[in-house]
């Protein structure tokens, strides 16, 4: 799989440049973190070691930036959105995608190509797992390390879904070796640092959408007040991220709720506005216990939710949260 994605973004790469390079693969598949080296022939034969990231995107930022060498390496993917791109770009991190695109900024070597034409990964999701139900299910075995292990009613309680969604959740992520099963009644969540990125992916792109939510204005001329109002586990977005790292200015806030918005209209003292920098959402899942008592959402949801409006400042908040504590559910 990775041999084909650095074949089919290399054959694009060489008819966008014309340039000469040569491949090793004398690393793949071993423990050296590297996928293979590159040098480009054209260039004084410069040396680049490649990663291969499929389907790259916001949620493995941490998985970048933690690179042994970055600045020497290539990142080779078979689909880089745009956010993506702006992000590699802005930190000179070199990339080449399946379509050929790429930027490589290394010494006094400077390409860079974009063709407008970016080829889709071909992810499929479980339709089940990965559902809106599905994202809710995985969200509490995320978060809940012992929940796994836990009647199937409770977890159902837990994420706001029938016993039967539950069940068929556990069917599919045993399937997708997201789940093992330990013995005839134990399991333990495998890869989860690939499940924690899916699931921010398609919970910004599935369940999020799928929220009641709307926006508002504050009377307060700082949101960051909010944080003394709100009740327990509701803050997230930039307003989280700050209370999470003392790093960002907050200019907006997520507000989960599981009450009427109406009412918490009117607690905050909010004013219904298209464009506003409050945005109410319903919480989905049933508040059984909380994070440590504290009144921002789970790290994993604010980190979410940064990736989800990626500017620059919210990019840098998210890979904080991701180091601080959402590495520590790993």
């Amino acid at each position: 799989m990775k041999k084909d994605i650095i074949y089919t973004a290399l054959e694009k790469f060489k008819e966008n440049t014309l340039l000469s390079f040569s491949i090793n693969f004398e690393n793949l598949n071993t423990n050296n973190r590297s996928d293979g080296s590159m040098i480009i022939e054209s260039f004084a034969n410069t040396s680049f070691n490649i990663e291969v990231k499929k389907n790259l995107n916001l949620s493995k930022v941490p998985n970048i930036v933690n690179l042994p060498n970055i600045k020497d390496t290539i990142i080779i993917s078979d689909y880089i959105p745009k956010s993506m791109k702006e992000y590699l770009r802005k930190e000179k991190y070199s990339y080449i995608d399946s379509a050929g695109n790429a930027f490589i900024a290394k010494d006094n070597i400077f390409i860079f190509i974009e063709t407008n034409k970016n080829l889709r990964s071909a992810f499929q999701p479980s339709s089940r797992a990965f559902s809106k139900s599905g994202l809710k299910v995985i969200y509490q075995l995320i978060i809940n390390t012992d929940l796994i292990n836990m009647p199937y009613r409770y977890i159902g309680k837990k994420s706001n879904v029938s016993i039967d969604t539950v069940s068929k959740v556990f069917q599919d992520l045993l399937k997708e070796k997201y789940i093992l099963r330990v013995q005839e009644k134990e399991y333990k969540i495998s890869n989860k640092e690939n499940l924690i990125s899916e699931w921010v992916i398609l919970y910004n792109k599935t369940l999020r959408p799928k929220l009641k939510q709307r926006k508002y204005n504050i009377k307060q001329e700082n949101i960051s007040n909010l944080s003394k109002i709100c009740p327990e586990e509701s803050l997230g977005g930039e307003l989280g991220g700050e209370i999470l790292t003392n790093y960002l200015i907050a200019e907006n806030a997520i507000i989960y709720t599981d009450l009427a918005f109406v009412d918490m209209m009117k607690k905050l003292e909010l004013i219904p506005k298209t464009d506003g920098n409050i945005t109410l959402i319903e919480k989905f899942w049933n508040t059984i216990d909380s994070f440590n008592e504290k009144v921002t959402v789970h790290p994993l949801l604010v980190y979410a939710d940064l990736l989800n409006d990626p500017k620059s400042r919210n990019i840098e908040t998210a890979n904080l949260v991701y180091k601080k504590y959402v590495q520590d559910i790993i």
